[in-house]
């Protein structure tokens, strides 16, 4: 199983210079606000950073200043980006879609176009990333903008390395590499997207090659997502080739490197998967119940609703963009065919015309009503969603019981093991001294050492014990009392440790006896439950 961090796709950041006159204008102004507003977005400052982009959107929306209105509006989304409000986010990249298709260019659109595709990569919906990231890649193909043509290059590569096509991740790569060479930061991404795309063909001498080249120069902390993804890919490598022990050490590096308990989900599932092969289980269970304790981001949750909803309206404004396109090559066609025709031919043209039109509102009204159907359905899709994530929230809290549950018991075998070996040494102990004959002699002694045999004998060792289990797994002994009512005290006794998941071993030293004569007494116990063959002691206990 293949488990790669994310690679940080950002969206496009519009960046520009700017002078600084004596005599400020209202489209400089508005500059100079837009650029103090990226620069503190960059600097985690959102609220700031915000407070100045809206301010630049209304001025330059009062003076119909589109460009500066576009850059303003665009930005505002990537804060909300950065601050993984997706759906606020995709608000404003859909207001900023509608300001580049009615009064700027392609350049702009298609900058819309790869912010939409991000948003669908984090949400996981690949083909929809895709699908945007494709559009985006067309239209710099069209206007010949090599350096944007390499960038989204990069991102179909790393789609296409999510979605498991490594064939078409190559194709992207060996295109956007060339043309990336002078933005080195976009190269870098692109490098790792190629050891990605080598490690899912399993040619991992490459991929170990791009890799371990790359590893160096991520120390700065601005690079710890990049170094934990290509320490990954190196753990992966290493998985690859059946090295378990160097594998565990780079995803340990990656662990270390990484900050925040939150963003380490991946990680720990993948370590947990990692012992589990090296039959390490209790390093496997730990890092198990720590996926369980980093759950999803609770603003993710908060925003999902919404974010469906502004998909929605971003599909349906797209559709009547390429509409709109339709409509102008349409005119343009009629021009020149209007051109041509001779004055005999007009009344023939007008009625084809009139055809044309109702042919085309038909097909618009009966679009329409599809994309009506499409929205009722996203919105059932939607509840279903919201019912899902439910049962998995649920599905979580009883998992959280259940480990509480086995750390209790946990504790439970700790406090009966330690009982068990520090009344083993008391017993021995008696039995050292006992052996000297000043002791013999001495009744007071004797009659004192009696007394503590007498209280070792006592099982009240297992009343304590007892009193502990049927507090921590309430129910459990009533229920296997009343089931099988033939067990005897030392069968049910026996039984709680096995309910425990104790080995023999363990349970041979609580009960004084030897391994096998424990291995003797749970087949009996198996024998008078009348289990059927094939079924587990233990599981049918965890059943009951």
């Amino acid at each position: 199983m293949i488990i790669l961090a994310r690679i940080p796709v950002l969206p496009i950041i519009l960046l520009f210079s700017i002078n600084v006159f004596t005599q400020v204008k209202t489209p400089i102004q508005v500059d100079f606000l837009i650029g103090e507003g990226i620069e503190l977005m960059f600097q985690t400052q959102h609220a700031q950073s915000l407070e100045l982009l809206t301010e630049a959107q209304n001025t330059a929306k009062k003076n119909q200043l589109y460009d500066q209105f576009f850059r303003a509006t665009l930005n505002i989304g990537s804060n909300y980006y950065m601050l993984s409000d997706y759906g606020e986010a995709l608000q404003y990249y859909l207001q900023a879609y509608e300001i580049a298709i009615e009064h700027l260019g392609s350049r702009q659109e298609m900058a819309v176009l790869n912010n939409v595709g991000a948003l669908y990569l984090h949400e996981q919906e690949l083909s929809q990333a895709k699908k945007y990231f494709l559009k985006a890649y067309k239209k710099a193909k069209q206007i010949k903008d090599d350096d944007k043509v390499g960038y989204y290059g990069v991102n179909l590569a790393l789609v296409s390395n999510k979605r498991k096509e490594a064939d078409s991740a190559h194709f992207y790569i060996q295109e956007a590499l060339p043309l990336l060479r002078d933005i080195p930061n976009i190269l870098l991404v692109g490098k790792m997207a190629q050891a990605e795309m080598f490690l899912l063909k399993k040619q991992y001498t490459k991929s170990e090659e791009i890799a371990l080249s790359l590893l160096p120069d991520l120390k700065d902390i601005s690079q710890i997502e990049n170094k934990v993804f290509i320490l990954l890919v190196l753990a992966q490598i290493s998985e690859g080739r059946n090295k378990i022990d160097k594998a565990l050490y780079y995803a340990t590096q990656a662990k270390n490197a990484k900050e925040g308990f939150e963003n380490r989900t991946e990680i720990y599932d993948y370590l947990s998967e990692l012992y589990g092969k090296t039959g390490d289980f209790e390093k496997a269970i730990a890092y198990k119940d720590s996926v369980i304790v980093a759950t999803d981001s609770l603003n993710t949750i908060r925003n999902r609703k919404l974010f469906e909803n502004e998909k929605v309206k971003f599909q349906f404004q797209n559709y009547q963009h390429e509409l709109s396109e339709s409509k102008e090559v349409l005119k343009q066609e009629r021009r020149f065919f209007y051109s041509i025709i001779s004055i005999a031919l007009l009344g023939i043209v007008f009625i084809f015309w009139v055809f044309r039109s109702n042919s085309i509102k038909h097909k618009q009204r009966k679009k329409i009503v599809e994309l009506e159907l499409v929205k009722e359905k996203g919105d059932h899709l939607l509840i279903e969603k919201q019912l899902r994530e439910r049962e998995a929230l649920a599905l979580l809290e009883q998992e959280r019981l259940k480990n509480e549950l086995e750390l209790k018991n946990r504790k439970l075998i700790a406090k009966a093991l330690y009982l068990s070996s520090k009344n083993d040494l008391i017993e021995e102990v008696i039995q050292s001294i006992s052996l000297h004959t000043e002791i013999s002699t001495n009744h007071s002694l004797k009659k004192q050492i009696m007394e503590l045999k007498k209280h070792l004998k006592n099982d009240t060792q297992w009343d304590s014990f007892f009193t502990h289990f049927e507090e921590i797994n309430q129910g459990f002994l009533d229920r296997l009392k009343s089931k099988h009512s033939k067990l005897t005290s030392n069968d049910i006794r026996f039984i709680t440790y096995l309910y425990m998941n104790l080995s023999n071993k363990e349970i041979a030293s609580l009960l004084n006896i030897t391994p096998q004569s424990c291995r003797k007494r749970k087949e009996r116990i198996s024998n008078k439950l009348e289990l059927p063959s094939g079924i587990m002691l233990h599981d049918y206990l965890s059943r009951i």
